[in-house]
C-alpha cells in the first residue's frame, strides 16, 4: 500500500515497491510454488514405490507408517490453504494425497507380483532328489524343488480351468505311481481343456526342477519367513484356480490329488525364474515412475494455472486504473 492509499499489487504481500524488480519477485514465488506442485508429489511416489520394492518385504510396517504420515501431510496443506498461498496449497495437498494412494496400489501390486516372490526364494528352503512319490506335506516350507531322475510331468492328464486366464495342471509322476498325485506342474495360458500342457520347460528333457508356486494370503505364516505374514494384499491369490484346476483333473482322470499338494512351475533353471522375478519388478518400478512423472507435471502444471487465474481474478484493480506497479521507485 502506497501514501495515497493505492495497492500495490503485490499477490504475496512482499511489500516489495519497486517496478521491475518487484514485478520480478511476484513471479518468482509462483513458479517455485509450480515446481513445487509437480515435484513434491512424484517425489512422494517415487519414494514410496521403492520402499514398496525393495524394503516392504521385511519393513512393512515402517513402509505404511511412513504412507500414514505423508498423508498427514497432504491433509496439513489442505488445510493450510487459508492462510499460506490459498488453492495452491490446497491443490498440492490434493496431488500429494493422490500420489500416496497410486503408489500404495502400484508399490503393492508390484510387491506381491514379483518382489514377494523375489525374496521368498532366499527364505524358503530348497530340496533335492525329491520322489515324485514322496509326500508333498513333508515339503510344504519348500521354495524349489529338484526331482529325481525318474520324475515327468503327464501331460495326457492336463486340465485348463479357465476363469478368464486359463490355469493349467498336469501331475508330476514316476513309474510307481499309478493314480495319487503329491505334485503338479502349473502355469497359465499354456494349455486346452484337457490333455495338453507346454508351460515352461515342460518339453525339455533336462528340466527336473520345480519353483514352488506360494500362496500370496496375509496371515499364513507358511508363505513365507518374512514379516509379511501379517501383511496386506489387496489381490487375490492364483493358488486357488490350480486348486481347482486339479480337482477337475481328478474327476476327469480318476485320480486323487493329496491334501496338501504342491504346485510348481516346472523349468531347467530355478534361479532362471528368480531373475525373472527381479528384472520384472525392478521394470515395472522405472516404468511407473516415469509414467507418473509425466502425469504430475500435467496435473501440476494444470492446477497452478487455474490457481494462479484464480488470484489474478481476486486482485483489487487500481482506482485511477493503473497499473499498480508502474511508477513505484
Amino acid at each position: 500500500m502506497t501514501r495515497d492509499g493505492h495497492n500495490t499489487g503485490d499477490p504475496l504481500g512482499t511489500g516489495n515497491t519497486s517496478g521491475g524488480r518487484g514485478k520480478r519477485k511476484s513471479d518468482m514465488p509462483e513458479a517455485v510454488l509450480r515446481a513445487l506442485m509437480i515435484g513434491i508429489p512424484w517425489l512422494m511416489f517415487v519414494t514410496l514405490s521403492i520402499l514398496f520394492t525393495f524394503a516392504y518385504h521385511h519393513f512393512y510396517l515402517l513402509v505404511w507408517m511412513l504412507v500414514l504420515v505423508w498423508m498427514c501431510f497432504a491433509f496439513i496443506f489442505m488445510v493450510l490453504r487459508d492462510r499460506m498461498g490459498g488453492s495452491y496449497y490446497l491443490f498440492l495437498g490434493i496431488l500429494c494425497l493422490f500420489a500416496v494412494v497410486n503408489a500404495s496400489l502400484c508399490g503393492g501390486y508390484n510387491y506381491w507380483m514379483h518382489m514377494f516372490h523375489y525374496w521368498s526364494f532366499d527364505e524358503n528352503r530348497g530340496y533335492t532328489n525329491v520322489l515324485p512319490s514322496e509326500p508333498a506335506e513333508g515339503h510344504q516350507d519348500a521354495g524349489t524343488i529338484v526331482f529325481s531322475n525318474t520324475a515327468r510331468v503327464d501331460t495326457t492328464r492336463a486340465v485348463g480351468y479357465k476363469s478368464g486366464t486359463t490355469y493349467c495342471v498336469a501331475p508330476i509322476m514316476d513309474d510307481t505311481q499309478l493314480d495319487r498325485v503329491e505334485y503338479w506342474a502349473a502355469g497359465t495360458n499354456c494349455c486346452n481343456s484337457r490333455g495338453d500342457f507346454t508351460c515352461d520347460d515342460t518339453w525339455n528333457p533336462r528340466a527336473k526342477s520345480g519353483v514352488v508356486i506360494l500362496d500370496m494370503i496375509p496371515g499364513d505364516a507358511q508363505i513365507s519367513t518374512g514379516d509379511t505374514s501379517v501383511g496386506l494384499s489387496l489381490w487375490a491369490p492364483i493358488l486357488p484356480y490350480y486348486k481347482k484346476a486339479a480337482k477337475q483333473a481328478e474327476a476327469h482322470f480318476a485320480i486323487t490329488s493329496a491334501k496338501h499338494a504342491i504346485f510348481v512351475r516346472w523349468v531347467a533353471d530355478t534361479q532362471v525364474v528368480q531373475d525373472e522375478f527381479w528384472r520384472a519388478g525392478t521394470g515395472f518400478l522405472l516404468a511407473v515412475v516415469l509414467i507418473y512423472l509425466l502425469i504430475s507435471i500435467i496435473a501440476g502444471f494444470m492446477l497452478a494455472l487455474r490457481s494462479s487465474g484464480e488470484r489474478e481474478a481476486q486482485r483489487i484493480p487500481s482506482p485511477t486504473g493503473e497499473d499498480p506497479l508502474r511508477g513505484q521507485h
